[in-house]
């Protein structure tokens, strides 16, 4: 929200005298005004071509639902207010606030924007606006739609003759999380599919005071009772986008909603969600089984979605021979699906004779990762083990193949009762042995000298 470059430009926009204005550019490029301009422009678009949403604001705008607000606070250099204007509008085109009739001096301008709904509805609050030091900009309800997004502005003046001209660049103060679920109805009964969050990182609003610093910025109302519920699709709706103030790496959970009860679906370890982005937060009910959720920026939802459509899973398991355990924690925490399956080493005998840890990538899908000691030492096998026997076996085809492993053609006896399909790695150092059966498939990987 207030990254600390955004607030430094913001501070920069000082004005000296009537007959300039101060912006973001280099001095050799600042424009002259005449002595007559005294008005504050916004720049209403910018806030949501940050967000990623300007052409959905401009048909939710033209549709006559929704209604641009715009609210200008001018601070004395004490910091209390001596003038407050709002307007509103209903488009993106830039507007202005007329200042005029300040006695010269230093003022901090602050600015926020939203919208409200044609009926009047107002999601934001503004309170403890008299003084700067207790200005707060306050939720009333959740969740958002895309549509009640808000920013904010701030700059530091001066005005001789009464003059201001600086351009208000208003900032989003959260994200946009991007909701997708194919197949709802996969789940029995199910009405609707919601997005929840912890009460990690439970913000209702942001103080006002530019000088303030990031982690003091956010605020919770003590008489909160918002809910913490991010986004919800119905059934019915493939997709929706949503406004939200939670920020950096939050837990998320899904949960199915059924009638007048809900049921749990999946967790999310630490979403990142960059406060003035977009998240795409993506689930198919169909393949909770052994396919985890998705969610990240649109770039990288295109890529990870298309290897999901080639029926490739998404385990990708850390295959570095002789490695620790502590190599195995860096490559599974990083994943937003890592769950632990057990929570110390147990011993496998024949034929593995190794300490074991394994993962949850998805309910079905698991890693198990084998050592050679109890601590954790010397990696000597790994192995994905699908435990629902609907997934299709050519899912573990994919698998080998997105890997470079291919099939020699042979099979081996691994474990004294079953023939395993062989496959090699590129570069041959690693055995992968393949197996399906009615309780779903197994591979297990080992360098090739371990055997």
């Amino acid at each position: 929200m207030y990254r600390k470059a955004l607030l430094k430009a913001f501070a920069a926009l000082i004005m000296i005298g009537a007959t300039t204005m101060v912006s973001c550019k280099k001095d050799n490029d600042i424009p002259t005004t005449t002595p007559n301009q005294d008005a504050v422009v916004v720049n209403t678009a910018a806030l949501y071509d940050e967000l990623g949403i300007r052409n959905e604001m401009m048909q939710a705008l033209a549709s006559g639902d929704y209604v641009l607000t715009d609210t200008l606070l001018v601070y004395d250099a004490s910091g209390s207010l001596v003038k407050k204007l709002g307007t509103e509008s209903h488009n993106l085109e830039s507007l202005t606030f007329n200042a005029e009739g300040l006695v010269d001096g230093n003022y901090t301008l602050v600015l926020w924007q939203t919208t409200r709904s044609a009926s009047g509805e107002r999601v934001w609050r503004l309170t403890g606006e008299e003084q700067l030091s207790t200005a707060i900009l306050d939720e009333t309800r959740s969740m958002l739609s895309y549509a009640f997004a808000a920013g904010y502005a701030s700059s530091t003046v001066a005005t001789k003759g009464g003059k201001l001209v600086p351009t208000l660049t208003p900032m989003a103060i959260g994200s946009i999380v991007d909701m997708r679920i194919d197949n709802l109805d996969a789940m029995p009964e199910a009405t609707a599919l919601s997005l929840w969050a912890t009460n990690i990182g439970y913000y209702t609003g942001i103080r006002l005071a530019p000088a303030m610093d990031e982690k003091s910025r956010w605020y919770t109302s003590p008489d909160s009772s918002l809910s913490t519920r991010v986004a919800q699709l119905p059934m019915g709706q493939a997709s929706g986008k949503f406004f939200t103030l939670y920020h950096s790496d939050v837990p998320l959970e899904l949960w199915a909603d059924k009638g007048t009860d809900e049921a749990y679906v999946t967790h999310i370890n630490y979403a990142p969600l960059p406060v003035g982005g977009q998240s795409v937060c993506y689930f198919d009910m169909e393949r909770r089984s052994w396919q985890p959720p998705f969610i990240g920026t649109p770039k990288a939802f295109a890529a990870w979605k298309a290897d999901r459509d080639a029926n490739i899973p998404v385990t990708d398991p850390l295959l570095r021979w002789g490695c620790s355990i502590d190599d195995v924690y860096n490559h599974v925490f990083s994943k937003i699906w890592y769950q632990s399956g057990n929570y110390e080493p147990e011993y496998w005998a024949d034929p593995f004779a190794s300490w074991h840890r394994w993962f949850y990538v998805a309910p079905a899908l698991t890693e198990q990762y084998l050592f050679e000691t109890e601590e954790g030492e010397n990696l000597r096998y790994v192995a994905c083990i699908c435990w629902d026997p609907t997934v299709p076996v050519e899912v573990q085809g994919n698998l080998l193949r997105h890997q470079g492993f291919h099939a020699t053609g042979n099979t081996v006896l691994f474990d004294g009762a079953n023939n395993y399909d062989q496959y090699l790695s590129a570069d041959g150092r690693t055995e992968a042995l393949a197996l399906a059966d009615n309780e779903g498939w197994y591979i297990v990987y080992r360098p090739v000298n371990n055997k």
